[in-house]
């Protein structure tokens, strides 16, 4: 092969590990003009209090007390305001210090993070204990490697000394090469990987400041087909070392590093690739190296011969491959590592005396070895039965048994929590569920706990978290209802509550599958917000649709004190979930969302600043219980404040990004409520106009054209039809009704209801037996209410809940009013409800944008920290975002008055901005997939435990917050033992499932029917109980049809459980259909 010698003209002083950067510090924006402004502006606040003071004395010179709360406020406002200066100005400056050395900084810092990874590893690897195995390994020529003339740069090689060809002197021969590429070849097993971490702990053992960073790279998930190598290694970087995601002048800072030259990628198993793309993975390598970026591949013997014979060598690389072990090497090792008898021999020395063939071939993979040594580490388990042929004919079933024997053997003693047959079943559905990710995702042998979510069904995923935000949610809005004192509405009973809350579920799934972003790396400009109104605009039309068939709004929309049938609780609850998850996606809340850090982690002071303000934010629940006796509001303030505290007592792990400071905090949150407020309202307000607008028009046709028309003077169904000359109608009952007089908390005034009327209330004020007119009033539909109490005897009072109970041509007469009218009427509340919703979002935007902190996964203490630190830094934002909520609706209640047209929607749409996000950040969502994952088999309950306990015993390694299997044989033959008892378990669940969903729909059929059947006779519907017989016999048809589905599969699941059972006494071997060969043509065969 004859090649170009690229380095021809290459310098020695220019290989890139003994090149020192030349990176100057980089000025940042010069702080005078900033000071300059804020001189300005200070001069001007303080000269405005001051004008502002002495307008105040002068006005209430006679007033001490209103002088002396003029000169408190005054002097409050500049304090805060002098606070907000001197925190800006420390910003700008620690701004400007950091800006200088950042690159050198950051890549002393991943020098130090993966130091400290590996170190730990290869401790837990017992690579030193007692010492590491004596790897060999010799180069390789062509046509594997390059041109010897282009691998030496146009330099002359030096000959390999006495003992260079040794695993401990890979990182002098990786500096002898000029071009800084080198290319490490094995067979499965040899210790490629250990190679590479020794390499990588070698490399930073002498490093110098300003040299490049050894960093090892599995390339299992590269797709070369999509991604440019150093697009992907600057993503890796970013994503697993956070503070390297920041982004300067359009770069990286990970990229940054790699242009700079102080990255040295480690990739680590170019064999893992599917084969289709090795070839273009070589090219791409070929065409993006260059002398600033040295690489040191990892890749088996044959994929690297496959990949080069139908493409390309790298160009300039040394190529070294590792020699099988010497037998002597590895009976030693064995040996040196096993319980010696008063003789000196051990277990080994009668099996290693006279090995058989087959243990001699699987005794020449270091990876082998070290299986070895831990199955057989105890006095449980004897060497000797590896040298029955009967047993063990062949090497490869010597290597199966040592890879399923590990896992037990590893959780063999009796100090273990797991027993070793659960621990092994449970590692192996765990390794069988990597490397089954959902389609289009990339199998890995990299398991990360808030990627958990990701093995879950696609439904299960979404259904999951909305559970458990339902749950949160219930745990806060159902007592504030039962015993709030009308805070929160309540419902008029058990069954309205769970189709209430089974539409926000609803709604929540759908927002939770079709408007979060996908990921917190998503671009969410304008044009991700015009499709997130598109499809919230979309969903709330068909609720609207479903709104305006059953339950038109032909009185006029209102929300609260309002009879409401069964229907139009399930929709309302859709609409409601609907908008939260609007709201969570304005907010910026993924659906994979990464671990948080605490936004203080960085600063000294950070954590008990916090600890002051929680202790701030429950002594003023507490002055609010004792001034004003809101309950509701005080209960807020002290739970944020006992969990603000709670928060501060914990650093946590380190953030993925500088410490932000206050000033960095408050900037964030500005935009974040800017851009909640403006996107919120504009989509809370276009979506409720629509389905104002909708259901408004099902209404006016329903009045305009009814399917009974009745005239003036009529009687129907004990109601009597009375129209005036002007056009003004009213209704009176021809017998004595039983009416109540009533009253909610929330509301300014009381309101009737027809005795046993489906709707709740706060307390009875009178009851009168009478005939009832109803006609219009100023303020809608009225009744003249006579007897007591005597403060509204003589009054009208409101009748809106009467009209609603009318017989339904009644109704339709009685509210007849122009189109435009009934349409006006439908949308004007609705369209209140969404600047409600603008307030409300914008809130819960800014707040978890500004405190939206990744964590550092890469320099993480482990899997656990970041959990626990993720957990603290979720409930903190969840508490501030649901107090400032909660301060928005105590605004709008004060200024809306109570009885406004928002009723109690404050309170019903603040409680979940807090609660439900509980559910949608990582560690919510971990505890769906954790309970799901026990729930089937897949995982122990105590997951995280388990883990760190089987990355204690050597089964999996850490990596920052990752977990991952030892070796990737080890996980793919897992996944095989898994992969052959899974199938009739996994019929069986499907039983479960089956029979599950059936009793599910049985027992709606039940709740949704037996109203319709307990209830009089009559000869027509009304339209809610036409909803109930629909709902009734579409469970009923589901029912049928997943009995009969679970009980033929349990049928047939009997017969081949019978089968099995017969073949298994008979000793007959079950029957297998090959598929027939397809045809060979001659050259094939050839």
């Amino acid at each position: 092969m004859t090649r170009r010698a690229p380095g021809a003209n290459a310098r020695p002083a220019g290989h890139p590990l003994r090149r020192r950067s030349s990176i100057l510090p980089c000025g940042g924006e010069p702080p005078c003009e900033r000071g300059r402004v804020l001189r300005r502006l200070g001069l001007g606040v303080a000269g405005a209090a001051s004008i502002a003071l002495v307008v105040a004395l002068v006005r209430h010179n006679d007033d001490k007390d209103a002088a002396a709360l003029w000169v408190s406020v005054v002097s409050a406002a500049l304090a805060v305001c002098a606070f907000t200066a001197d925190l800006l100005r420390g910003q700008s400056g620690a701004e400007t210090a950091a800006a200088g050395n950042r690159r050198l900084q950051a890549a002393d810092d991943l020098a130090e993070a993966v130091r400290v990874q590996w170190a730990a590893e290869a401790r837990l690897r017992r690579l030193q204990d007692p010492a590491p195995l004596d790897v060999h390994w010799s180069r390789v020529g062509p046509p594997l490697a390059d041109h010897p003339r282009n691998i030496a740069c146009g330099l002359p090689l030096p000959a390999p000394r006495d003992g260079d060809e040794r695993l401990d002197r890979i990182v002098g021969t990786f500096r002898a090469v000029p071009s800084g590429r080198l290319v490490v070849l094995g067979d499965p097993g040899a210790g490629k990987t250990i190679l590479a971490v020794r390499f990588v702990l070698g490399s930073l053992a002498v490093r110098r400041p300003g040299d490049p960073v050894p960093v090892l790279f599995p390339l299992a998930s590269w797709d070369p087909r999509s991604a440019p190598l150093r697009g992907w290694l600057a993503e890796r970087l970013a994503t697993e070392y956070r503070p390297l995601a920041a982004v300067r002048d359009g770069r990286t800072l990970a990229r940054e590093l790699l242009d700079e030259g102080l990255v040295l990628p480690v990739l680590d198993g170019l064999d893992e690739l599917p084969e289709a793309t090795r070839e273009l993975a070589l090219r791409r390598l070929n065409a993006e190296l260059d002398e600033r970026l040295p690489v040191l591949l990892t890749c088996r013997t044959a994929q690297w011969a496959s990949a080069v014979r139908g493409g390309d060598v790298l160009t300039a690389a040394e190529v070294v491959r590792l020699r099988p072990l010497d037998f002597d090497t590895a009976r030693n090792y064995l040996e040196r590592t096993a319980r010696s008898s008063c003789d000196g021999s051990t277990a080994w020395t009668p099996v290693l005396a006279a090995p058989t063939p087959p243990l001699t071939d699987v005794l020449t993979t270091p990876l082998m070895v070290a299986l070895a040594r831990t199955v057989y580490g105890d006095t449980s388990r004897s060497p000797a039965e590896l040298a029955d042929p009967g047993r063990f004919p062949t090497a490869q079933a010597i290597e199966e048994h040592l890879l399923d024997a590990f896992v037990p053997a590893a959780f063999a003693d009796a100090e273990g929590t797991w027993r070793p047959g659960a621990a092994h079943h449970w590692l192996s559905r765990l390794a069988r569920d990597l490397g089954r990710r959902r389609p289009g995702s990339t199998p890995t042998w990299r398991l990360a706990w808030w990627e958990l979510p990701t093995v879950m069904p696609r439904a299960l995923g979404v259904i999951g978290p909305t559970l458990l935000a339902l749950l949160a949610t219930a745990a806060l809005l159902v007592p504030l209802a039962v015993s709030g004192g009308g805070v929160v509405a309540n419902w008029d009973s058990g069954l309205s509550a769970v189709l209430n809350f089974a539409g926000i579920g609803s709604g929540l799934c759908f927002g939770l599958a079709f408007l979060l972003p996908a990921t917190a790396e998503t671009p969410q400009g304008p044009r991700w917000l015009a499709r997130t109104a598109a499809r919230t605009t979309a969903a709330a039309t068909v609720v609207a649709v479903g709104l305006g068939l059953l339950v038109p709004p032909l009185v006029g929309a209102r929300l609260g004190a309002v009879i409401t049938p069964r229907p139009t609780w399930f929709l309302n609850g859709c609409c409601f979930g609907l908008i939260l998850a609007m709201m969570f996606a304005v907010a910026g809340l993924p659906r994979r969302p990464l671990p948080l850090a605490l936004p203080w982690a960085g600063s000294p002071s950070g954590p008990v600043a916090v600890r002051v303000a929680g202790a701030l934010v429950v002594f003023a629940g507490l002055a609010i219980q004792g001034y004003y006796g809101a309950l509701v509001p005080a209960a807020t303030c002290c739970g944020a404040g006992l969990l603000l505290s709670l928060a501060g007592l914990r650093r946590g792990e380190r953030a993925a990004a500088q410490h932000p400071g206050p000033a960095a905090v408050l900037r964030g949150f500005r935009r974040g409520l800017l851009r909640g407020f403006v996107a919120c309202t504009l989509i809370g307000v276009t979506a409720s106009a629509v389905v104002g607008c909708v259901s408004g028009a099902f209404a006016a046709y329903r009045i305009h054209w009814p399917a009974h028309r009745l005239q003036g003077g009529e009687v129907f169904e004990g109601w009597r039809l009375h129209e005036t000359d002007d056009g003004e109608r009213s209704v009176r009952s021809t017998g004595p009704r039983e009416v109540l007089l009533v009253e909610r908390a929330a509301l300014d005034r009381p309101f009737t209801v027809m005795k046993g009327a489906r709707i709740s209330w706060d307390e009875r004020l009178g009851r009168r037996t009478e005939e009832v007119r109803i006609r219009a009033g100023s303020d809608g539909w009225v009744v003249d209410w006579t007897g007591l109490p005597d403060e509204w005897d003589g009054r009208a009072v409101d009748a809106h809940n009467l009209v609603v109970a009318l017989p339904d041509p009644v109704k339709v007469w009685l509210v007849h009013r122009p189109v435009g009218t009934v349409v006006r009427d439908a949308v004007v509340p609705l369209v209140w409800f969404g600047v409600l919703i603008g307030a409300i979002g914008g809130c819960a935007s800014g707040v978890y944008r500004a405190l939206n902190t990744p964590s550092d996964t890469i320099r993480a203490a482990g899997p656990q920290s970041t959990l626990r630190t993720d957990r603290a830094a979720t409930l903190a934002r969840s508490a501030i975002a649901a107090l400032l909520a909660g301060g928005v609706c105590l605004v709008l209640i004060s200024a809306l008055r109570r009885g406004s047209t928002l009723g109690t929607m404050h309170t019903e749409l603040w409680v979940p901005v807090g609660t439900s996000a509980l559910a949608l950040g990582a560690w919510g969502r971990m505890g769906a997939a954790r309970i799901w994952l026990a729930v089937t088999g897949r995982a122990p309950w105590r997951l995280m435990q388990f883990l760190e306990e089987a990355h204690r015993r050597g089964v999996l390694r850490q990596s920052g917050a990752h977990y991952e299997f030892r070796h990737l044989r080890l996980q793919n033959r897992l996944a095989e033992v898994a992969g052959a008892g899974c199938e009739r378990r996994a019929e069986i669940q499907r039983v479960a499932l089956w029979a599950t969903a059936a009793a599910t729909a049985w027992l709606m059929a039940y709740l949704a029917g037996r109203p319709v059947l307990e209830a009089p006779a009559g000869d027509r519907l009304d339209p809610s109980e036409t909803a109930q017989v629909i709902t009734a016999v579409g469970a009923l048809g589901t029912a049928l049809g997943m009995s009969a589905a679970a009980i033929i599969k349990a049928v047939a699941l009997l017969i081949h459980a019978r089968a099995d059972m017969e073949r298994a006494r008979t000793g007959r071997p079950q029957v297998q259909v090959q598929p027939e060969p397809e045809p060979v043509s001659g050259d094939e065969q050839a």
